[in-house]
């Protein structure tokens, strides 16, 4: 009998009692993750949790959580970042069966697992989208100083939800 690799989730084998990985990744050892640390210090700890749901769904529960070091894009230092992500994956055989994008749920994804997949994967992709885009130390903008300070910019974010009252009301 071959030795089942520890770290393939095969989602033709699920059932409704969960397939439970857990364990400990140092970044070093996720290879994409690598261009965006400062280092490969670090720990992730994970448990991913994979079952038939009620509607026979194929769920993947992700429970990331640790610390890399990435770079500042600023002071060009390395720093601790902190890792919490908690994510529901939603496998699906092919693209047919993938929902349209208006009805997709902000808490779950989906993803085309027609062959196993491998959890250090899933755990390097979670963890690539969590981090920051641009890095900063954290304290770095109030270390500057106060005299002559700029007036905080407004958000992006805020900016479009006035737009989007705006073009409510009419």
């Amino acid at each position: 009998i071959p030795m089942r690799d520890p770290y393939l989730l095969d989602p033709t084998r699920l059932t409704e009692t969960p397939q439970v990985f857990e364990g400990t990744f140092k970044p070093e050892a996720l290879e994409r993750l690598e261009e965006d640390l400062a280092n490969g210090d670090g720990e992730l700890r994970y448990r991913l949790e994979a079952r038939l749901d009620r509607q026979r769904r194929k769920v993947v529960s992700c429970i990331i959580e640790g610390f890399v070091f990435l770079t500042c894009q600023i002071s060009l230092e390395a720093f601790r970042h902190d890792v919490a992500i908690r994510d529901r994956l939603v496998l699906v055989d092919d693209e047919s069966q993938l929902p349209p994008m208006e009805e997709e749920s902000e808490t779950e994804d989906y993803l085309v697992a027609a062959e196993p997949l491998d959890i250090r994967d899933i755990v390097e992709d979670a963890v690539l989208l969590a981090l920051p885009m641009m890095p900063r130390k954290p304290g770095l903008e109030e270390a500057k100083g106060g005299a002559g300070e700029a007036e905080p910019k407004e958000s992006p974010f805020a900016a479009l939800a006035g737009l989007k009252q705006a073009r409510d009301k009419t």
